[in-house]
Order: structure tokens, then C-alpha cells, then sequence
């Protein structure tokens, strides 16, 4: 009879053991799912952060009417494109939304701003330029993806072609997170 008791006793505590186990794994699999959904929230909040501070800077363009006021612009713009890419780099951006926006600035280095009141305005590559030799190099990947950005720019004039080289450009640090 005792022998009975111990094998019992033995029985419940695996089934306790094994209903715990399943309990947790289930719990994990919550937390996991919320945690997914919560990182997907974030996407679409920080999407919509940096989509809403673009279209407001494209717009204030047409407020420039000293370059002072364009440098001031400029300076927002970049330092945009600078979060940009540290939200990408860090995984919060999606790499696709990123690549994007990087093969569109890329299709652009060599223009000026439209809609500028002002007549001498430096071309968004010169600009960018200027902003990263300001910055003293303190933000080296950043820095490094920008001048590869620009270098496309300068070399590759066929948009398809450009649009591949952004590509392998953002996976290459793509595959440097984490």
C-alpha cells in the first residue's frame, strides 16, 4: 500500500509537472503575441512620427526666404533622415519602409528643394555633406550608409539600377543588427 501511495504521489507531481509546463508554454505563447502586437503598434507609430514630420518639412519649404531659414530646414531634414536610420538600425523601422525613402533621397541627392523662394540653394547632396562634416563624425554608421547613399547617387543614373544598389546598400546594414 505504500508502495501504491509513492507511485500516486509520484503520478500526480508528473502530472503537475507536465500541466505546468503547458500552462506556461501557453502563457509564453500570450506574452509573446502581445509583445508582437505591441512592436507592431510601434512600427506604425514611428511610420507615422517620421512620415508626418516629412510631408510638414516638404511643405514648409515654401517659408524659406533667406538661407538661413533653408539652413535651418536642411538641418531638420537631415537630422530626420539620421533617426531614420538609427530606428532602422536599431529594428523599430521597417527595412522596406527605410529602403524606400532611401532610394527616393537617393533619385534626389543631386536636386535642389522645389518650391524654394529663394534662388541660390544648395542641392540636397551638398547639403547633406554639410551637415555630416558639422556633425564631426558622431555618428559613424549613419554617416557611412549616407556617403555609400551618395555615391550611388553620383554614379548610377538609371533608376533601376539604383534602386538595386539601395537595395543590397540596406541589407548589408540590415544584416548588421543584432
Amino acid at each position: 500500500m505504500n508502495n501504491t501511495l509513492k507511485d500516486f504521489l509520484d503520478m500526480a507531481a508528473n502530472l503537475a509537472i507536465t500541466f505546468g509546463i503547458i500552462f506556461a508554454y501557453l502563457q509564453i505563447k500570450k506574452v509573446s503575441k502581445s509583445i508582437e502586437i505591441s512592436q507592431k503598434a510601434n512600427f506604425i507609430k514611428v511610420l507615422g512620427r517620421f512620415t508626418k514630420e516629412y510631408d510638414a518639412l516638404m511643405t514648409e519649404t515654401r517659408d524659406c526666404d533667406t538661407q538661413k531659414e533653408m539652413d535651418v530646414w536642411y538641418f531638420r531634414l537631415w537630422n530626420l533622415y539620421t533617426n531614420e536610420f538609427v530606428f532602422f538600425y536599431q529594428g523599430v523601422l521597417d527595412p522596406l519602409i527605410f529602403e524606400f525613402w532611401a532610394f527616393k533621397l537617393c533619385l534626389y541627392y543631386n536636386e535642389k528643394p522645389a518650391y524654394v523662394p529663394i534662388k541660390k540653394v544648395n542641392t540636397y547632396k551638398e547639403s547633406h555633406l554639410k551637415y555630416m562634416k558639422h556633425r564631426n563624425g558622431s555618428y559613424p554608421k549613419t554617416d557611412s550608409f549616407f556617403r555609400k547613399l551618395i555615391k550611388i547617387a553620383d554614379n548610377e543614373n538609371n533608376e533601376g539600377i539604383i534602386e538595386a544598389r539601395v537595395h543590397r546598400l540596406v541589407e548589408k546594414y540590415r544584416r548588421q543588427i543584432n
